[in-house]
């Protein structure tokens, strides 16, 4: 039975992809380089906000680096929210859920996650929270989950769902299942590399995966 359900943000439960691109956009032009299209920098999410703009930059220097970067953290801070959004059924699937413990696991800065729950009202739904500089590991390292066995005291039936093979990979080396969106930042011949065990279109097929319903007519019944 799936008890623990975690949640990449990015992508997955947030439609951040604009307000990303447009912070990188202005941090790239600010400091004397070219502006890079919206999907380029699409591509580039998902390992964290320094890997993000060290990419972006291709083999800089690490001065150049610090400044980017510091450009990049200020100018994101400030307009996070401008246009990002919850995916359509992401509200409705929490509100409506069963499960008992759900936790988001993130790349992203932690100040900047707690920044986007809180705004979009839904950080309340989540026992556990973890950004990218929450531990001294990332995903797709495993190890980013154990606080979380940890907190439950074992290693439960679990579901990872999120929108890249950092997601993937992440949860399948924890011994859970996984969910791959594709309606986020990578295409569906991209993850189906990952293989995931589950795929879905839309949030709203979320609830419609077998082992969750089974939980869902579980918990109705008893």
């Amino acid at each position: 039975m799936i008890s623990l359900l975690i949640f990449d943000l990015d992508g997955t439960l947030v439609d951040s992809k604009q307000d990303i691109a447009d912070a990188l956009n202005f941090a790239l032009v600010s400091e004397g380089f070219s502006s890079l299209e919206p999907s380029a920098i699409h591509d580039m999410v998902g390992r964290g906000a320094r890997h993000l703009v060290q990419d972006a930059l291709g083999n800089p220097s690490n001065d150049v680096l610090a400044r980017v970067f510091l450009a990049f953290w200020n100018r994101y801070e400030a307009h996070l929210l401008d246009r990002t959004q919850l995916y359509p059924g992401v509200r409705e699937f929490l509100e409506n859920s069963h499960h008992p413990h759900k936790a988001v696991v993130t790349n992203k800065p932690i100040g900047f996650t707690h920044k986007i729950l809180q705004g979009l009202k839904i950080d309340h739904f989540f026992r556990w929270v973890i950004g990218g500089d929450s531990l001294g590991v990332q995903k797709p390292d495993p190890s980013v989950l154990d606080s979380i066995f940890s907190d439950l005291g074992e290693r439960p039936e679990g579901l990872m769902v999120g929108d890249s093979d950092v997601d993937i990979d992440c949860g399948r080396g924890a011994g859970l299942l996984t969910c791959a969106v594709t309606y986020g930042f990578r295409s569906r011949e991209e993850l189906e590399v990952s293989q995931p065990d589950y795929m879905i279109d839309n949030f709203e097929q979320l609830s419609q995966i077998p082992i969750l319903q089974m939980r869902e007519k579980k918990t109705a019944s008893s």
